[in-house]
């Protein structure tokens, strides 16, 4: 099955519904420190932040009829470490993994083809769309999202510790 859906509206349409989703969430991120002293809270609020813009961000997408109730049913954008910051290495070094050189995500569950902790993943999971124009764009990156987390990185470091990379590598 490929990551292919069409999309509604011009690539203008797109461009714009994208931009303001991604300013949308950087507000929310910078606002996430201001949720309170208690870390839990803001943890809370960013990871909600994340869903929400995912959320609105899938229409918009180049995989947006992929993603159900346990995220995509390709994985495509799975083959990779993905980006944890020192939090979520410690939540995700507490559960099972996949030790293989398949070039999966550890926690892609390769039978079903799902992300085995869809509940818990990481914030770069949670905002890692396909945002290009093209199936090329699943497995690589695009500019969009690239630039997206290295503006969130200090304010998410800021309250998850420090980014370490990709997640077992």
């Amino acid at each position: 099955m490929s990551c292919i859906v069409p999309i509604a509206g011009t690539a203008a349409d797109r461009e714009a519904a994208v931009a303001r989703e991604v300013e949308k969430l950087k507000r929310r991120v910078i606002w996430s420190e201001r949720a309170g002293g208690d870390r839990w809270r803001q943890i809370s609020f960013l990871y909600r932040a994340a869903d929400r813009f995912g959320s609105r961000i899938i229409d918009h997408s180049f995989c947006g009829g992929e993603i159900g109730a346990t995220g995509c049913s390709t994985g495509s954008c799975c083959r990779c470490r993905p980006d944890v910051f020192a939090y979520e290495r410690q939540v995700l070094d507490l559960l099972p993994k996949r030790l293989d050189a398949s070039g999966y995500c550890p926690f892609f569950n390769l039978a079903r083809k799902n992300c085995g902790i869809y509940g818990v993943r990481p914030f770069a999971c949670r905002i890692y769309f396909n945002l290009g124009s093209s199936d090329h764009y699943c497995q690589n990156p695009n500019d969009t999202t690239l630039q997206l987390f290295d503006n969130l990185k200090p304010h998410l470091e800021r309250i998850l510790g420090a980014c370490l990379g990709g997640y077992g590598s």
